[in-house]
């Protein structure tokens, strides 16, 4: 699997209607270095950082919810702590009087964070992790197509296989802002690893897949993500499709 190459974000940030930007941050952070990270959530993110039961988790989500609104901020030209945000009726979060599209993921030590302008977008990060049973849960939320292909793939290929269906699938559904209301059967990602991510079928409306753009994205040696977007205009001139930037939150965090 190659490595994406996550850059340097520039000083002045500018999001083109054609660009989807998605940042890369790193939560496992030192308390000190957090500590004037969390003066810019609001206090109901305060509240909620609070519930957690261990400072570790505590400190993710804090770091988390504080690199988006630091990132959504630089692209609205105003303080962080002045976004307010609201979920529409699925529970997907929201921009108050804002065009501008972001999703959140988090696992482990990273976060994505995705944005785009006039576009619907999604993201999922997933740690890999070989604890489970990963043959059952296929089973259980796998299309059967999707579930064919997985059981195809050798032993040895079928976690990343795994991964990818699953980070493909959440980052569609995150998109389409429909929560639980859209099955995770009602539409095929393809998974086989190292062949592209594509959004292969959707039903009832087969038409509606090729709206859809699908991106792996290389966050470290043992994580997997995703990104979807929707594209109005899936198969434009040469030169004038998608463009995808890739930022390094960390770099520009002193």
């Amino acid at each position: 699997m190659q490595k994406d190459d996550w850059m340097t974000p520039p000083n002045i940030l500018v999001l083109q209607p054609n660009q989807v930007h998605v940042w890369r941050v790193f939560l496992d952070r030192g308390p000190v270095s957090a500590q004037w990270i969390e003066s810019t959530l609001s206090a109901e993110e305060a509240e909620r950082a609070a519930r957690f039961h261990f400072d570790r988790d505590r400190q993710r989500f804090v770091i988390a919810h504080a690199a988006l609104r630091d990132i959504l901020s630089r692209y609205l030209g105003c303080r962080p702590k002045a976004l307010t945000f609201s979920v529409n009726s699925y529970g997907k979060p929201e921009l108050t009087n804002h065009e501008l599209e972001f999703n959140l993921s988090h696992s482990g030590d990273y976060a994505l964070i995705a944005a785009a302008r006039g576009h619907k977008v999604g993201v999922d990060v997933e740690h890999i992790r070989m604890d489970k049973d990963l043959e059952s849960i296929a089973n259980r939320f796998f299309s059967p197509s999707e579930l064919s292909e997985f059981m195809a793939l050798p032993p040895e290929r079928k976690a990343v296989g795994f991964f990818n269906c699953w980070t493909r699938k959440e980052a569609y559904i995150k998109a389409q802002g429909l929560g639980l209301s859209l099955s995770l059967d009602s539409f095929d990602v393809s998974l086989t690893p190292n062949e592209p991510a594509i959004l292969r079928t959707t039903r009832p409306n087969p038409a509606e897949s090729v709206r859809w753009a699908l991106r792996l994205l290389v966050v470290h040696s043992d994580y997997i993500a995703a990104v979807a977007v929707e594209d109005a205009t899936p198969s434009p001139p040469e030169g004038q499709g998608l463009e995808f930037r890739l930022w390094d939150w960390d770099r520009q965090i002193k």
